[in-house]
């Protein structure tokens, strides 16, 4: 009975023990399995971890490749601008050099042309259609006429411009340069502005047409400054130095004078102009008795002073040139004043 129960009690152990000996070999099959599988993760895990690091240097290099590429093509750029600022200077100077000899042969074209177009001012007057034919003269189409926008004024002002010129320069060879004591200033004064009236005569029958153009309010400050100009020549190579308010009074007297004999001109029909020169000498006499009776008096009166300075701002404000004072006038050079007027004369 002993026997029977202790092999009772062997199988019941054997059945216990069976199935955790199962277990047993089954765990030991898995823990190659997942040693395994741990050392492919672990060893996944360092390759990406190796794979990351490369692309990480690899992003770095590529990175630092651009900056230094960035930093080349910056230092490139100033570079080129540089030159390119070095280049612009000469090449604005090449340009500025380029338009000043293309106006200079614009300038010189259109003196051609109006130097020719003179001799037709006698037929066609101080027309467009002179110019015209002047261009055609010279070798120019027709529609070259459009170089002068002014018209008919364009040669008027190119005549007065020439002739003034001309006796400037007869006066410089006369008194050399301004250098030699005129003898007579009163007959230098008259034989400058008839020397000047001679120079019209030639187109006294179409010179109210010239006269005309003048008279335009859009042509007044060239005319004007002409006028002027050629009134302060004269006075200069005449001999008056002055920089007192007698530098004004012998100007405007001049050049009134001077008008006033160009209309007596136009209707004088004696041999030569005789009348008209006379007219010139009667009027000079006048204004030098003027000038006399004027300094021999204690000077002007302070009433004649704002009279006259009155008149002279009245005469200058339509050029917006209303001057400060009187006594600013008086403290002004010959050339000073010259600027007042707009001339921007610097003489040679």
């Amino acid at each position: 009975m002993a026997s029977v129960r202790c092999l009772e009690k062997l199988f019941r152990l054997q059945k216990l023990l069976l199935p955790l000996h199962a277990q047993s070999c089954r765990l030991h099959r898995q823990l190659p399995l997942a040693a395994a599988s741990l050392a492919r993760g672990y060893a996944k895990d360092a390759t990406e971890k190796s794979t990351a690091n490369g692309s990480l240097e690899d992003f770095r290099a590529r990175e630092e490749q651009l900056e230094r590429e960035r930093d080349a093509a910056e230092e490139a750029a100033a570079k080129a601008t540089q030159n390119e600022t070095g280049q612009g200077a000469g090449g604005n100077q090449q340009e500025s050099g380029e338009q000043s000899a293309k106006q200079a042969k614009v300038d010189a074209i259109r003196e051609q042309i109006l130097d020719a177009a003179l001799e037709h001012v006698p037929q066609h007057g101080w027309t467009r259609q002179s110019i015209v034919l002047g261009a055609e003269q010279c070798g120019y189409p027709s529609v070259v006429h459009g170089m002068f926008p002014e018209g008919g004024f364009a040669l008027v002002s190119h005549f007065n411009g020439k002739c003034n010129a001309q006796l400037v320069q007869s006066l410089k060879q006369k008194t050399g340069s301004g250098q030699q004591e005129v003898e007579n200033p009163l007959d230098f004064l008259v034989q400058a502005v008839r020397q000047r009236m001679e120079m019209i005569a030639p187109y006294k029958a179409q010179w109210p047409q010239a006269m005309s153009l003048i008279a335009q309010p859009q042509h007044a400050s060239t005319a004007l400054a002409q006028v002027l100009t050629l009134v302060d020549d004269i006075c200069y190579y005449s001999g008056d130095r002055s920089v007192d308010f007698g530098w004004y009074t012998r100007r405007i007297g001049l050049a009134t004078i001077m008008k006033m004999t160009e209309l007596y001109l136009l209707q004088d029909t004696s041999a030569g102009h005789t009348q008209t020169w006379d007219f010139l000498k009667n009027r000079m006499d006048e204004a030098v008795q003027l000038q006399m009776a004027l300094s021999q008096t204690e000077g002007m009166t302070h009433t004649f002073q704002r009279s006259f300075n009155s008149a002279f701002i009245t005469v200058r404000m339509p050029l917006n040139l209303a001057p400060p004072s009187l006594t600013l006038y008086l403290s002004f050079s010959t050339t000073q004043a010259r600027n007042i007027l707009g001339l921007g004369f610097k003489r040679t």
